[in-house]
């Protein structure tokens, strides 16, 4: 369909760590089900955290999606965690002796130095090799895309931020406790959305600091479509809720539980949260009478898509395969049974991002009809 005629689509992905690898899978899966073409299908992207990685993948390699996604694909399917943390002894031990200094003498010292628990400086080596940024510019003079959204968090203010790449006529919105900010997407953008909580230290950008995008991103949606999007593909990362059994008495949860359930919360429900939004809206757009003056809402078709099944059941039987300071570090917090949750974010691994690569192309084959009814509507 000409450019000027079909609808605007666009791709949300959220973040997850090493979950993303889920995302590159689908991808490729839509590829080889003759979902996506070799010209671009995708006028919007916008992505947080591990998806902002993707997004931006995407992005620079619109004008050749198939090529794009199929390297996206071999980056997860090769990555390894020394290519995004520091795992020799040095760095780990480092860490963990300041952790221990702070919380045992700083109430004395009055300070305590910013921190994380791991650093990421490989990932930014990373990026700077692999992501395609410089064609970023180029896809969006060419028409080829709308813009580039990579959601971030200021640590500071508490407030989203989106970074965007896009025309320089692209339509402005405003949202309470958000703003834009406009301008190429460089690795610093990448790695303030992806810095996830805690994990991965804070990035300075013209003099504010930033955090994982997810945190902030209760709404993960609304940039596409406040971009104009007239339906979004959205890829999930956080697979189908657990059964739930008999009630059993558990003892106290660990920290390590407590924080698996903070990062699911802040990276992974929100989605969820706004696709069953965005279906009640389109649900009342649909009853409203034609041409009501006073609907200020529009029908946006939404095609979700996330893992079929338990990602922290894949991660539990590849966490031996993290490395094992940063194993020996995590089970400060809790056994081994209880830190499976966090092990899914960090477990960049061949064997384990490999799996979820193939686990996206099952499901986009498993689910080919649906989505084939997607890509067909306009």
């Amino acid at each position: 369909m000409p450019i000027a005629t079909r609808p605007k689509t666009a791709l949300v992905l959220s973040g997850g760590g090493a979950r993303g690898a889920y995302q590159a899978g689908v991808l490729r899966g839509l590829v080889e089900q003759g979902m996506l073409g070799s010209e671009s299908t995708f006028d919007i992207v916008v992505g947080s955290s591990a998806g902002a990685i993707n997004a931006a993948a995407i992005a620079g390699r619109v004008d050749d999606l198939a090529t794009g996604v199929e390297r996206l694909g071999e980056l997860w399917a090769n990555i390894h965690a020394g290519q995004v943390y520091r795992t020799d002894v040095t760095s780990l031990g480092t860490t963990g002796a300041r952790w221990a200094w702070d919380l045992t003498f700083g109430g004395l010292t009055r300070r305590a130095q910013p921190k994380s628990l791991l650093d990421t400086s490989p990932l930014r080596a990373f990026l700077a090799e692999h992501m395609p940024l410089e064609r970023i510019a180029a896809n969006v003079v060419d028409g080829r895309l709308d813009a580039l959204g990579v959601i971030a968090t200021d640590l500071h203010t508490s407030n989203g931020v989106v970074f965007l790449q896009t025309a320089a006529q692209a339509h402005e919105w405003r949202r309470r406790r958000w703003r834009v900010e406009r301008g190429p997407i460089c690795v610093e953008h990448l790695m303030a959305s992806s810095a996830i909580p805690i994990f991965f230290p804070a990035v300075e950008i013209g003099g504010c600091w930033f955090g994982d995008g997810s945190v902030r991103n209760t709404a993960p949606l609304s940039p596409a479509i406040n971009l104009g999007a007239d339906r979004i593909v959205a890829i999930g990362v956080s697979g189908l809720p657990p059964v739930l059994g008999a009630q059993v008495k558990r003892p106290a949860p660990t920290i390590a539980e407590i924080a698996g359930v903070l990062l699911d919360a802040v990276m992974l429900d929100a989605l969820e949260v706004d696709v069953e939004h965005s279906e009640r809206v389109n649900a009342s757009v649909l009853h409203a009478p034609t041409g009501d003056p006073g609907q200020p809402f529009r029908q946006v078709d939404v095609l979700w898509l996330r893992p079929s099944e338990l990602v922290r059941q894949l991660a539990a039987e590849h966490a031996h395969r993290i490395p094992r300071l940063v194993r020996y570090l995590m089970r400060g917090l809790g056994p081994d049974t209880a830190i499976t949750e966090l092990t899914s974010y960090l477990l960049f691994d061949p064997q384990f991002c490999g799996e979820l690569v193939e686990l996206g192309r099952a499901d986009v084959a498993r689910e080919h009809e649906r989505i084939a009814a997607f890509f067909r509507r306009t």
